[in-house]
């Protein structure tokens, strides 16, 4: 293979440019680090465009690989320069540039009783990550991403998914389509609040349902909170206030998960 030492090759400066969302948006892709995420992609049919691999390894090392059709380049780029293109501080020595995944909101909506997580203003990236990494978890079935909420495809929310991003539909919309979609497939939605009077083990999350995680300051905004029919809280004993947004959302899915393979 034909080393690549050049920082003005089309593909290494494509890499690059997928740092910024707006690039990743307008051409419809997606930068995958490491080998995990990657096969992940390809297990699920998502087929890399192009896969950079460090000097000195080869295809072979990677049987995954094997999936690819023989048009996908596989290119090797010098050790110096796959880790300045590569967005972590210690690639793990192979990447990949993919095809978005299009969903859209009747994809959401497949199974029944849904659950889904609504991403509500989540402006960190590996909360964010977190949460469709917990939500694939649980079984939930989709994801909704409203204005304001960190892109799903941000290099760090992609690594804190570890392959959750491929497994979940994830769609991205406004406050109005989201709520009128939800109300015509009769889902409920949920919210949290530390003063709520119902427990999040007392909820019965046997019914088609949506959870809102707000934004890690702020909270929910004001519009998915005046639509919520219910509210739940997650007691907590001692001095703390409140959990990070993650780790809330996270004990709410797997509560909901329980209670659901109750009725298996």
């Amino acid at each position: 293979m034909t080393v690549i030492s050049s920082t003005q090759n089309r593909y290494v400066k494509l890499y690059r440019s997928l740092e910024k969302r707006k690039n990743r948006t307008q051409q419809n892709l997606v930068p995958l680090e490491g080998e995990k995420l990657i096969r992940d992609a390809i297990e699920r049919r998502v087929l890399p465009e192009v896969v950079y691999l460090r000097e000195g390894l080869m295809p072979e090392d990677f049987p995954f690989l094997q999936a690819l059709e023989s048009q996908v380049p596989v290119l090797s780029i010098a050790e110096k320069l796959f880790d300045r293109t590569a967005f972590t501080d210690s690639p793990q020595g192979i990447l990949a540039v993919a095809p978005r995944p299009r969903n859209d909101l009747a994809d959401l909506f497949v199974k029944k009783p849904a659950l889904l997580l609504v991403a509500d203003g989540v402006q960190d990236p590996g909360n964010l990550g977190t949460m469709l990494r917990s939500a694939a978890a649980a079984g939930a079935d989709g994801a909704i991403l409203l204005p304001g909420t960190v892109d799903a495809t941000n290099p760090k929310a992609l690594r804190a998914a570890m392959g959750a991003y491929f497994a979940l539909s994830v769609v991205e919309t406004n406050h109005q389509d989201c709520l009128s979609a939800l109300a015509g497939h009769g889902i409920s939605l949920v919210t949290t609040a530390a003063r709520a009077e119902v427990a999040y083990d007392r909820y019965d999350w046997n019914t088609a349902v949506a959870v809102v995680i707000g934004n890690e300051g702020s909270g929910v905004s004001p519009a998915m909170a005046e639509a919520a029919k219910s509210r739940v809280s997650i007691p907590m004993a001692g001095a703390v206030e409140s959990l990070n947004a993650a780790i809330a959302m996270s004990v709410i899915f797997f509560e909901a998960a329980r209670q659901r393979r109750k009725l298996v």
